[in-house]
């Protein structure tokens, strides 16, 4: 029996809104059609996932949602202990995540290449058996997450006594979709001996590409599965971390920019926004990279550990850092059996900050359509 669902879009206009809502009661699993309008949707594991094409602020649109199928046009593929995220010909991302992949892996898992219209954002990383090149902060490996003093243990850097995060199991993948694609991971957090520090469930989405952009949807949420966790008081950290290609950065042609207004890495580090884009000159097009937290988020709204030469990570534990040495600690103790989330969407895009609506992006991710039905 078809569902009808309410979009009230508030006051603002709306464009190719990517939406993940409760799957309606009564609606299996599987590919459903939403009318007027045929829009692809995708039911899976409590969820509905769709992306609006248009609405107009203050005007409802009622939606009817009906069993159906769509051709598939996301796709992911696991091979060598990495998955292959892919919208047809395109490579979009791959996240490696064992030592049997391609590109060397120390410490943790990461994503890489991270490409938007076949142009990659992030810094290259060399594989395997390749002359490794010299370079700053070779821990900055493309998209990834990590924190430096967990229990005080060392989980950002590779160097002497670093910590590990390890892949435990895949808990469930959608390999292909009309809408996204996408797995959960349960990881844990160990020190240089193995001991194990705390838990992580990491979730990842990927979303069919729209004009002039796509969506990568990134859940953490951190466990103390093993006793209480201290997650320290330090700038070296992000739970969702980015270093850009190097003509990105903000000291080449890129420019940092926030939810406020902020310009560039004197008005970015240490300050607190929604979201911060980076975006630049990469082949001769102008593209960047933004991240948003969400509202549902742990210290909602982030702040940035940002910096011109590239890097733009979620940080919101380096109170001492960020305030210039005033008595802040901004360490934080999950107690035994306790959960602490971060909700992330990365945005891709062509154009700079402006020109790609990066602003209109997060508020339909912050603060989506109201939903009725």
């Amino acid at each position: 029996m078809p569902v009808k669902i309410v979009l009230n879009p508030g006051r603002h206009d709306r464009l190719d809104v990517s939406m993940m809502i409760p799957t309606p009661a009564g609606l299996a699993d599987g590919g459903v059609t939403l009318n007027p309008g045929g829009i692809p949707g995708q039911a899976f594991a409590g969820k509905l996932g769709f992306i609006v094409p248009r609405m107009e602020a203050g005007k409802p649109v009622t939606l009817t949602v009906e069993p159906g199928t769509a051709p598939a046009a996301v796709t992911m593929e696991e091979k060598q202990d990495a998955l292959t995220f892919s919208q047809g010909s395109e490579l979009v991302t791959r996240y490696h995540f064992g030592e049997r992949s391609e590109l060397p892996l120390p410490a943790r898992p990461y994503f890489y290449p991270v490409n938007q219209g076949g142009i990659c954002l992030t810094r290259e990383i060399t594989p395997k058996g390749k002359p490794q090149p010299k370079i700053d902060h070779g821990h900055h490996r493309s998209l990834w997450v990590a924190h430096g003093d967990v229990n005080g243990s060392d989980s950002w850097s590779e160097e002497p006594g670093h910590g590990f995060q390890r892949h435990q199991s895949f808990t469930w993948q959608v390999t292909t979709g009309p809408v996204f694609c996408g797995f959960e991971e349960k990881l844990t957090w160990e020190d240089k001996d193995g001991k194990r520090l705390m838990a992580e469930t990491r979730t990842f989405r990927m979303w069919r590409g729209v004009s002039g952009g796509r969506c990568l949807d990134l859940d953490v949420d951190f466990h103390a599965a093993f006793g209480d966790v201290k997650l320290g008081d330090t700038k070296e950290g992000g739970i969702c971390a980015v270093r850009v290609k190097e003509p990105l950065q903000g000291d080449r042609t890129g420019l940092m920019t926030t939810a406020w207004g902020g310009r560039g890495e004197a008005d970015v580090w240490g300050h607190r926004s929604p979201w911060i884009d980076y975006s630049g000159t990469l082949e001769d097009k102008k593209v960047g990279i933004a991240i948003f937290d969400h509202p549902t988020g742990f210290r909602f709204p982030t702040h940035w550990h940002a910096r011109d030469y590239g890097l733009c990570t979620a940080n919101p534990f380096a109170w001492h850092d960020y305030a210039s040495g005033w008595s802040m600690d901004g360490s934080h103790v999950i107690r035994a059996g306790g959960t602490i989330p971060f909700r992330y969407r990365i945005f891709l895009h062509a154009g700079d900050c402006t020109e790609a609506r990066v602003a209109e992006r997060w508020l339909d991710f912050g603060r989506p359509p109201g939903i009725t039905g």
